[in-house]
């Protein structure tokens, strides 16, 4: 898992093209201001999916992880928590479905929780199960963008 802001996202263009052109993407007002709903790049290699909602209580998120996409989560206004904890730590609530490319996970007290507020991001790896869309201090409209990229 990284957190940063966006001015610092050329840091991290070396792990992977696909990452880097996700990150470029971020800085795209075009895109990331553009209408909700999945935006294609390069078919399902990268892809966005542009948000806006009202954070929630844990009890309405689901912990989850992906085997097929790393997430990269930006958030253009607003802010929100998230939880963040390994895998291999959690119960398994629904078992990988490969056709939604998710695995759902029971919450437990030790998770990480994070605030991710407006012009950063967070990406998250196959093995970081992480439960977005939470309230940071209370329920807050948020606008993110969240790029997926293909492992």
């Amino acid at each position: 898992m990284i957190l940063d802001k966006l001015d610092n996202a050329h840091l991290y263009s070396g792990i992977s093209e696909r990452l880097a052109e996700a990150l470029s993407l971020l800085q795209d007002d075009n895109l990331v201001h553009g209408t909700e709903g999945r935006h294609e790049i390069d078919g399902d290699r990268v892809f966005c999916l542009i948000q806006r909602y009202t954070s929630r209580p844990p009890e309405k998120c689901n912990l989850e992880a992906h085997r097929k996409y790393i997430d990269v989560q930006f958030i253009v206004s607003g802010e929100e928590a998230i939880l963040h904890a390994r895998p291999e730590q959690l119960a398994v609530t629904q078992p990988y479905d490969i056709a939604t490319d998710k695995e759902l996970y029971q919450p437990h007290s030790k998770m990480n929780r994070i605030r991710l507020e407006a012009g950063s991001f967070c990406i998250f790896f196959p093995q970081d199960a992480h439960m977005p869309c939470l309230q940071a201090d209370g329920p807050n409209q948020v606008h993110k963008v969240v790029v997926k990229v293909q492992v």
